[in-house]
């Protein structure tokens, strides 16, 4: 595989970025069903995962950790890796416009330098923890850009309602104001996951395909996970839920690499 360090100047946040960018070893068309027929259009187009990182981690997590790269190869995708520092991959209340640079900027800039698929149906976005929550939120408002969302022990149920915060919440009170808003202004916008997903659930058929995988044993997100997923199952959501024995770690986001993977390569999404 080929491991690309891109640095650039993002206009959307107005600094410097690094992504980490990887190429599988060769195209195998015939070998991957998965592949969406629009990328013939251009040759060598990949198929191309979004990897988003977690809290106090950056865009090399997931390259570090994981094995992400041997699945990505086997199967015939790209991988792109971004740095969402500790934003919550929102356009924040008072801050940067990550999600803008995430889910419109990033994928504008990089196809039009590298062997990247710009097929809806080619493009994926997934995350872990912090990176978890950030993947189902750009994924849903910019379900014309992302066709399937995978999401490792997503940081849900973190807002501080009445106040009070999350136990084992990684980030203060006021820090998830700052970049989430206020009551007010959190309730029922897009950075409200709750409020997305029944948005695009007066739409299922438009709506990306989503993957939930929780540890049994994470005291941080399993029950909110969990609930969340057979909830929207329950309510018509194309929603594939996992879960195993594991923690709020990467032995277990590890050991949901291939479910995961799966679920990106499967028609269907199933």
């Amino acid at each position: 595989m080929a491991l690309i360090e891109y640095q650039f100047r993002s206009q959307a946040l107005d600094m410097e970025q690094t992504v980490f960018i990887v190429l599988p070893e060769s195209k195998r068309d015939t070998e991957v069903p998965s592949f969406h027929p629009s990328r013939l259009s251009s040759p060598c187009r990949f198929p191309t995962v979004y990897l988003l990182h977690g809290t106090s981690q950056d865009e090399s997590e997931w390259l570090r950790f994981t094995s992400v790269e041997r699945y990505a190869n086997q199967q015939g995708l790209a991988l792109v890796t971004p740095s969402g520092q500790l934003s919550a991959y929102a356009d924040m209340a008072f801050g940067e416009k990550w999600m803008t640079y995430i889910a419109s900027e990033l994928p504008n800039k990089l196809e039009r330098r590298f062997p990247l698929s710009a097929s809806r149906e080619d493009r994926f976005v997934c995350g872990l923890s912090m990176g978890g929550y950030g993947a189902l939120i750009n994924g849903l408002r910019y379900s014309d850009t992302f066709s399937k969302i995978g999401m490792l022990s997503p940081a849900l149920g973190m807002y501080p309602e009445n106040g009070k915060m999350q136990p084992g919440s990684p980030l203060h009170r006021e820090s998830m104001l700052a970049l989430l808003g206020d009551p007010e202004h959190y309730h029922g916008s897009y950075r409200d996951y709750e409020a997305a997903m029944r948005k695009a659930l007066e739409k299922p058929q438009d709506m990306p395909r989503l993957f939930l995988a929780c540890g049994t044993e994470d005291p941080l997100v399993y029950q909110a996970g969990r609930d969340f997923a057979h909830r929207m199952q329950a309510e018509g959501a194309p929603m594939t839920y996992y879960e195993a024995q594991g923690g709020h770690d990467h032995v277990f986001w590890k050991h949901a690499m291939t479910p995961l993977c799966e679920f990106l390569t499967a028609k269907g999404g199933k």
